[in-house]
């Protein structure tokens, strides 16, 4: 009889744990869906570290501009 209280308890809290795991996600998913990131269109210093790290690299031309491909 204690081995199958045990297993029983095993199975259980694994259950407890699996139902607790999804209502953490699904709150996760209903609070991203409902306040979305906000864009940021402002990447200066993205583009700035880019052109840095570009004249470095290429030091006998001018990098005059960057974009990003999509």
């Amino acid at each position: 009889m204690g081995n199958l209280d045990f297993l029983l308890i095993c199975i259980l809290s694994l259950l407890i744990v699996f139902i607790l795991l999804a209502m953490l996600s699904l709150s996760i998913h209903l609070l991203t869906k409902n306040f979305p990131e906000k864009s940021q269109d402002d990447d200066s210093v993205v583009v700035a570290a880019i052109t840095t790290h570009l004249s470095r690299i290429y030091s006998h031309q001018q990098i005059t501009k960057v974009e990003e491909q999509k």
